[in-house]
């Protein structure tokens, strides 16, 4: 029988309403017309009996020309039922001539295997077809067939020999170009830059998998199909992927799916592939080529899950919990683990309990029994118990050997991760962050007129350094006698981040009480949004990360500038190439009047003016009249060496890094201009750069609007493709 999941652009299913048991079929033969419409859809329904047909014809079309009219189907077993006398009546077909087909103990454990009923069999008898079958030690034996059942007896048709029951046979998906289109785009996003997914509100959801391949899958107890194993693949691709697919339709999303086979190892069947039609052929392979073997060991599988989870997690470690996707646990098994060993329990429980921790509610366990009733599946329970203990969703749901109840619990988690998708991608879009309310001061002047806010309540002063553990260390105050400090209640500057306040120390006043002011100006910095007040501690974390990280390649850029013979003064001249350098920023914490421990990102006040060179969206400063130099290479501009600055990083992080949104003042006074800057934004593939660093989005938009000037040349930095030096 055949099942093609054709027609991916129309709902419904190609399996789409349910059909006779074998009983009903004799009793209402098909008519012409009716076979013509035998691609309705069939889905497991909790009432039929025995046998669940896709197409009624089973692929070979409805004609009954051998209906056995010569014979007499008598078939007599040893656990027939009795009737009230105690006798085991005979169930006969009045035809011309009586045989008698005897059970044999084969026989009878074949049909209880395969949960086929002496009913089913002399359906087959009476409406099926009969061809001949195989020699075996030089006896001709026959074949009946009637909808997937098929019986075999011996040359004389008296004896029964086996029987069984034909597997559902799913047909592929059509593949079209399109898909395949979409296929590797998404396949790209996974590999390359899954946060500018979650960013852009494609991917909301990853499923993990664990489907038990011990060797007791390989039982054929489940109607439909060829063994457990084929009956957990079958129903995933069809109830959980294809019914996904067709809910979502031609819309463009880039889920992920994770499938790990449990064995006696857990081993990767499919890792973070989009959900899509490529992945429902690939998991319809599998259900042909999968080998259930050995013991179903849950640590190592479930360990694995976590592995998995744990590092899709790595690639949103700048997010907050609300801004990532959903992430589904599925465990399937059939039974209760092999691995036994002292300590194993304990270990499943704890992988399970860390992700849920971790997740909370944006993680769902399910766990799934598949097997006879009284099987065992006291740890699947325990380990869906112990994540909703610890904040996460579960649920779990034994299916026992019903094709209905495997179809229905798929398609309930289909429908489930269907909705949760629907929910994040609505919940992002309305998630807009709110500014806070402020008044703008046009200038950083007339300190004695702007209303400030004093604070001097253990007070301290913190500086980052990546480089120590912790890195956060206590420093002391920029001026040795500063208590406190006082900061303008209004800032004077906006960036698209953050806002920019006065700021500056304060110290006891030598006559009379109160404070006055000590040292230079400095220059507060707090978020522009009130959402990010409830993560500060991480808003100064990824801020002061970006800058030392920046500040770190810039010294690394000027001895790379200064080694470079071309960046060398041209003849009977003095001009020097500018240093790059970044700011310093500290953190200075305090009590405020509730007793509540806050912080300010501070760092000192730019004198000059202040200038944004360019963006991380692929923004860069033209025409700006900056100063030129005369070096070996030639004339240059001083802006130049801002640009070549962020190529010599991407190209010094093999492609992997770059430092752009670059802002500040050109600093003449000294005798060498220098370039003081603040703020940088710094793009990586692995997003560790807070909120401004976009990835791969950011890495793309520079490369995109570059030009080579001859700084880049005389760093025998290779051109990018629409560099203005690409041909040299």
């Amino acid at each position: 029988m055949a099942i093609s999941p054709s027609a991916h652009q129309k709902r419904p299913l190609p399996f789409e309403s349910s059909l006779p048991s074998l009983g009903e079929e004799a009793a209402s033969r098909p008519t012409k017309s009716a076979k013509l419409q035998a691609t309705k859809k069939v889905s497991f329904k909790h009432g039929e009996p025995k046998v669940h047909l896709f197409d009624p014809d089973n692929g070979h079309g409805i004609s009954y020309p051998s209906r056995i009219e010569d014979t007499v189907i008598v078939i007599d077993d040893d656990d027939d039922e009795s009737d009230s006398d105690g006798n085991h009546p005979q169930h006969q077909v009045p035809l011309t001539e009586e045989l008698t087909v005897l059970s044999t103990v084969h026989g009878r454990q074949r049909r209880e295997l395969r949960d086929i009923t002496k009913h089913d069999l002399r359906t087959v008898m009476k409406y099926g077809t009969k061809s001949k079958g195989n020699f075996v030690n030089g006896d001709q034996r026959w074949k009946f067939e009637f909808g997937n059942t098929v019986y075999i007896t011996d040359n004389t048709c008296k004896k029964e020999i086996t029987c069984y029951k034909k597997a559902i046979d799913i047909q592929p998906a059509q593949i079209t170009e399109q898909m395949w289109s979409n296929h590797h785009k998404a396949v790209r996003i996974l590999k390359n830059d899954p946060q500018l997914v979650s960013a852009l509100c494609l991917c909301t959801t990853h499923s993990v998998i664990i489907i038990d391949q011990s060797g007791s899958m390989n039982k054929c107890d489940v109607n439909g199909f060829r063994s457990r194993s084929d009956a957990a693949f079958g129903t995933l691709a069809l109830d959980y992927i294809a019914e996904q697919l067709y809910q979502q339709g031609d819309e463009f999303f880039v889920d992920a799916v994770t499938i790990i086979e449990m064995n006696c190892t857990g081993s990767l069947f499919v890792h973070k592939e989009p959900m899509d039609w490529i992945l429902f052929n690939k998991v319809l392979h599998r259900q042909r080529t999968a080998k259930p073997r050995s013991h179903g060991n849950y640590v190592n599988s479930i360990e694995y899950a976590e592995n998995v989870i744990n590092d899709d997690l790595k690639c949103f470690s700048n997010f907050d919990l609300d801004d990532i996707g959903a992430y589904m646990l599925v465990l399937l098994s059939d039974g209760s683990p092999s691995d036994q060993k002292p300590g194993d329990q304990m270990r499943r429980r704890d992988a399970v309990c860390r992700l849920s921790q971790r997740l909370k509610s944006k993680l769902t366990v399910y766990g799934m029994g598949i097997g006879a009733m009284g099987s065992d599946f006291e740890q699947l329970k325990y380990l869906v118990d112990a994540a909703t203990e610890h904040g996460a969703e579960g649920q779990f749901n034994h299916a026992g050997l019903s094709p209905a109840e495997l179809s229905t619990t798929f398609h309930t988690m289909a429908t489930s991760m269907t909705t949760t998708r629907t929910e994040l991608l609505s919940n992002k879009t309305k998630r807009t962050k709110t500014e806070k309310r402020y008044t703008m001061r046009k200038s950083y002047n007339d300190v004695d007129l702007v209303p400030l806010r004093r604070e001097t309540k253990n007070v301290s002063r913190w500086r980052y350094d990546n480089r120590t553990q912790p890195p956060w260390k206590k420093v002391e105050f920029l001026n040795s006698d500063a208590r406190g400090f006082e900061v303008a209640q209004d800032p004077f500057g906006k960036g698209a981040e953050r806002l920019a306040y006065m700021f500056y120390e304060i110290k006891k006043k030598q006559i009379g009480s109160g404070y006055e002011k000590v040292g230079k100006s400095l220059v507060a910095k707090n978020s522009i949004y009130n959402e990010d007040e409830r993560s500060k501690e991480k808003f100064h974390t990824d801020f002061c990360r970006s800058q030392q990280k920046a500040w770190e390649l810039a010294l690394q850029f000027n001895r790379a500038v200064a080694k470079a013979p071309l960046l060398k003064p041209a003849k009977d001249e003095v001009s020097l190439p500018p240093p790059i350098e970044f700011l310093q920023c500290n953190v200075y914490d305090y009590e405020d009047h509730w007793g509540a421990k806050c912080g300010l990102l501070v760092e000192k006040f730019l004198h000059g003016r202040f200038t944004k060179f360019s963006s991380n969206n692929g923004y860069v400063l033209k025409d700006d009249g900056s100063a030129t130099i005369v070096l070996e290479v030639g004339e240059v501009k001083l802006t130049d060496f801002l640009q070549a600055f962020s190529h010599w990083v991407y190209v010094s992080s093999s492609n992997k890094m770059l430092v752009c949104d670059l802002q500040g003042i050109l600093d003449s006074e000294g005798i060498r201009p220098t370039f003081r800057l603040t703020d940088p934004a710094i793009c990586s593939k692995e997003r560790r750069y807070g909120k401004t660093d976009i990835g791969l989005q950011g890495i793309r938009n520079w490369c995109r609007t570059h030009r080579c000037s001859p700084i880049c040349r005389a760093l025998s930095l290779p051109p990018m493709g629409n560099c203005k030096e690409a041909k040299h």
